[in-house]
């Protein structure tokens, strides 16, 4: 369940328009708590919040996809976002020199018969 502040500060977020640390102060939380929006975004409570205002996991990616199917151009912003969330690299201001390095699964493909008894007369 969210805290009274928690609840006060997602409220005050909507009303400045995104801005976590301002809105964090004007809720009531410290300098110092308020210098690391995490202390907030990554509170159970806040994420709980975030649901319940219908901002959910679900929700975002089907908005995201939807999104980029939409775009058949310039979509770079998005596809970035996308790759984010699925956690294939962090490209950010703080790190530009940060190389995406992507891992690929392989998965092979079962063989279909003929190719399993060619492989067997080889």
């Amino acid at each position: 369940m969210a805290t009274f502040k928690q609840t006060l500060a997602t409220q005050k977020i909507m009303e400045n328009h995104g801005n976590v640390s301002k809105s964090m102060k004007d809720a009531g939380y410290t300098d110092s708590t308020a210098k690391n929006p995490k202390n907030l975004t990554g509170s159970k409570g806040f994420q709980k919040l975030l649901d319940e205002l219908g901002l959910t996991k679900e929700f975002i990616i089907s908005a995201l996809v939807e999104d980029i199917m939409a775009k058949k151009g310039k979509r770079k912003p998005e596809l970035e976002l996308a790759a984010k969330l699925k956690g294939m690299f962090d490209i950010s201001e703080e790190n530009p020199d940060i190389i995406p390095i992507i891992n690929v699964r392989w998965v092979e493909a079962p063989l279909d018969k003929a190719e399993e008894s060619r492989k067997i007369n080889l």
